[in-house]
């Protein structure tokens, strides 16, 4: 049954007395204003609506709750007329203090002239006031585990002159389910080999890093940089024309539109060519009034840098900071262990994640399934670079990841809310050290082999600038509790190589036709 709340004028109202026998009211009274009741008779029971009153002696909210789709609920709040009244007192008594009022000197106004010349100001701040409040209070008194911000229209709200404040707010709530066992979990270890294969595709890596571009009269050929003039039309939108952008022949965005196709597009295009993309625009595009709707992307391309990638010599290997390639491949050689020890970890924690998914009934809450398609980017982007994977590739995996993050964002938040419980009963805290450690691993990871230095503090700003920084709690403990999870599970070793996954393919070179993609911002070497 909804809670109730009966308005506290409902309530007995003792007769004027002498200043004595005010004084004799008994302790287990309640004394709100000019009113008092005991405190049995302010007992609140939900079933007959009486008087419950919260820690501030006021009259609690009265509260509905009723769903409305998927975990989503409605909740109703009513505001007791007390609560407006105190609130009123409590804004028109410190504005009285300040308040500059014709005729008298600060802090000397009578109350009905200050009502009077700032009335709609306070009535505003009254409302805005109350609801802020009330909706922590109502939340944690309805006991809803919410996710996201509630969807409120304040402007909506109207404070009466009398009565009650009454307002409704809608808000996604986490879903329930139970866990299976996590004991004894099955899991194959991958049986893993430092090849020369291996060493190769670390040793290209590297070349990609120095890699240079030369201008060309085309045609373009996969991870050149082309410098287009673009045209973004479509139904419903005023036309946009940017100048000079400079892109990669792969997978890219302009103006955050993913376009998977535009390395097909562009490859074999000479200057005065163009080409023409269709892309239907994700629901957590900035721009709000292109969201979902059908685009075209018109490119003219202008110049073609062709990409040249360094001959893998000794000269190559002098520039990496070691005396010849024999000495480059043994040195790589010797820094893989690591590297292959946390593909090893991420295979279980992988194996780990699918037992939890198939094991456990679970639905999501479909704004946060849109919600976690922009986050989904941010969340994939800390692991790669946590990995060492180089910023570039990164950039260029994720927008491939972009165009498919609707469904895969259905899956990461299954997986945020089991392993989010998960942590919660193993009583997993994250405080600033861990993430502290955490930025500068990462930090370490990303500075590039030249003697470059990406600076923790630096990587910090930009996390906190992009938003990602928020979410790294979260993502270290939802690791944690896999690491634990591992630690109590059944292992068998298993000798084929892991088989590589979505993360494992963004950490391979990008030289191949189809793996790469860039920013719109992306400059070309000199």
């Amino acid at each position: 049954m909804p809670d109730q709340t009966q308005d506290s004028q409902d309530a007995p109202k003792p007769q004027q007395e002498s200043p004595q026998a005010e004084e004799a009211l008994q302790p287990e009274q309640v004394v709100q204003g000019e009113e008092a009741v005991t405190a049995e008779e302010a007992t609140h029971i939900e079933e007959a609506g009486e008087i419950e009153e919260a820690g501030d002696g006021l009259p609690e909210y009265g509260i509905q709750t009723e769903d409305v789709g998927v975990l989503k609920k409605k909740v109703t709040v009513t505001v007791p007329r007390d609560r407006i009244e105190a609130k009123r007192d409590e804004m028109f008594g410190e504005l009285a203090k300040t308040a500059l009022v014709p005729g008298f000197r600060i802090g000397h106004a009578p109350r009905r002239l200050i009502e009077k010349r700032f009335g709609k100001d306070v009535s505003q701040d009254v409302r805005n006031s109350l609801v802020g409040e009330s909706l922590t209070s109502v939340i944690e008194k309805a006991k809803l585990n919410t996710v996201g911000e509630p969807d409120l229209d304040l402007d909506a709200i109207q404070l009466p002159e009398d009565g009650d404040m009454q307002y409704s707010f809608e808000v996604e709530v986490a879903p329930e389910f139970e866990l299976p066992e996590t004991t004894g979990i099955p899991l194959k270890r991958p049986k893993v080999e430092i090849t020369d294969e291996r060493i190769d595709q670390v040793l290209n890596e590297f070349r990609q890093q120095y890699s240079t571009y030369e201008p060309s009269e085309g045609p373009a050929g996969r991870n050149d940089m082309v410098t287009a003039d673009a045209k973004i039309s479509g139904e419903g939108i005023d036309p946009l024309e940017e100048k000079d952008l400079n892109l990669r022949v792969a997978p890219g965005q302009v103006e955050g539109l993913p376009l998977v196709d535009l390395g097909n597009q562009l490859e074999g295009k000479k200057p005065g060519d163009s080409a023409q993309l269709a892309v239907k625009v994700p629901l957590a595009h900035p721009r709000e009034t292109w969201r979902e709707k059908e685009l075209t992307v018109e490119l003219t391309v202008k110049s073609i840098q062709a990409r040249k990638l360094p001959e893998l010599n000794d000269q190559f290997a002098q520039q990496m900071g070691v005396d010849g390639i024999d000495e480059l491949r043994s040195a790589v050689r010797g820094n893989m262990q690591a590297r292959l020890d946390s593909e090893i970890q991420q295979a279980l924690r992988d194996q780990t994640v699918q037992y939890l998914l198939d094991n456990v009934k679970i639905d999501v809450p479909a704004g946060a399934a849109e919600r976690q398609t922009a986050r989904l980017v941010q969340r994939r982007y800390m692991d790669l670079l946590y990995r060492g994977v180089p910023r570039e590739q990164i950039d260029e995996r994720l927008t491939e990841l972009q165009a498919a993050a609707s469904e895969e964002a259905v899956r990461e938040l299954k997986v945020s809310f089991i392993l989010g419980q998960i942590a919660q009963n193993e009583k997993i805290e994250i405080g600033d050290e861990e993430i502290n450690a955490r930025i500068a691993a990462m930090a370490h990871q990303a500075s590039p082999p030249d003697g470059r230095v990406v600076r923790p503090e630096r990587l910090k700003q930009d996390m906190q600038a992009d938003g990602s920084l928020a979410s790294l709690a979260g993502a270290i403990a939802e690791q944690k509790a896999l690491d634990i999870l591992i630690e109590r599970a059944t292992i068998t070793e298993q000798e084929e190589a892991p088989a590589q996954g979505e993360q494992e393919q963004a950490a391979e070179p990008a030289a191949e036709p189809g793996e790469a993609e860039s920013q719109a911002d992306e400059k070309p070497a000199e």
